[in-house]
């Protein structure tokens, strides 16, 4: 793998949040850091760059302020700055999740009668309830969990989405789709190359899996369980400080 990695034809595959950023109560403030844009402007002078991230792409390229880089978001749900026959979504599907997220964010304001310290993101395919920096007790920890497994239930078509579960937060996204289907199809566009994969939680997991032994499997924090990467890095600095290698 060293000596892969001397390759010109790699690929590098980012996720964002908790991996070039450390996560920050409000979404909206997780800016990359002025080193951090100059590393990533080196490494895509030299080689393909592209961001894999749960963030809708809006606010993705808002945070990150790199206006034309390839990038998926919303789980493998979008993709912008790609060719034009590279699709992950069909427009049938973007109007009936653009239809029913909207539905959705406006049922969870429920929440805040309850849970006035959440942060209720707003997102065009998805709905992510936030709640880092918060110290709930277990109880109500569980609590607003069920609160909105239940609300997700009654307000939208419940077998078109799926839930997932990390850092403080709970989202409901388009069912069917993952960050590792949006590689497996990118990967049909880099043949030959070698992809490197960094990301810092368990959905990321669906990346590794699609990678096998056919990639560099980075985590970074300490959310990804051992066994599924081949190179840790305790936080995002670290990570940027091995990027800035290349």
């Amino acid at each position: 793998m060293r000596r892969r990695l001397l390759s010109p034809k790699l690929l590098f595959l980012l996720d964002y949040d908790g991996t070039l950023t450390d996560f920050t109560r409000n979404p909206e403030h997780s800016k990359l850091t002025p080193d951090a844009k100059k590393i990533l402007a080196r490494l895509r002078k030299k080689y393909p760059v592209i961001f894999i991230s749960g963030r809708y792409l809006d606010s993705l390229e808002q945070v990150s302020g790199l206006k034309k880089l390839p990038m998926v978001g919303t789980h493998g749900f979008e993709a912008r700055n790609f060719p034009k026959n590279f699709h992950l979504a069909s427009p049938a599907q973007e109007r009936r999740f653009r239809k029913e997220a909207a539905v959705l964010w406006k049922h969870l304001q429920a929440l805040l009668t309850e849970f006035p310290e959440i942060h209720i993101e707003k997102k065009p395919f998805s709905s992510t309830l936030h709640y880092r920096g918060i110290d709930l007790p277990p109880q109500r920890e569980k609590a607003l969990h069920r609160r909105f497994h239940k609300i997700l239930k009654s307000a939208v078509t419940h077998r078109f989405w799926g839930v997932m579960e990390g850092k403080k937060m709970i989202e409901a996204f388009p069912k069917g789709f993952s960050k590792g289907k949006a590689v497996e199809k990118i990967l049909e566009t880099y043949p030959g190359a070698l992809p490197i994969y960094a990301g810092d939680d368990l959905t990321d997991i669906t990346v590794f899996k699609v990678l096998g032994k056919n990639g560099l499997k980075i985590a970074v924090g300490h959310r990804i369980p051992k066994g599924h990467y081949d190179l840790h890095f305790n936080s995002p600095k670290e990570f940027l400080n091995w990027l800035d290698n290349f």
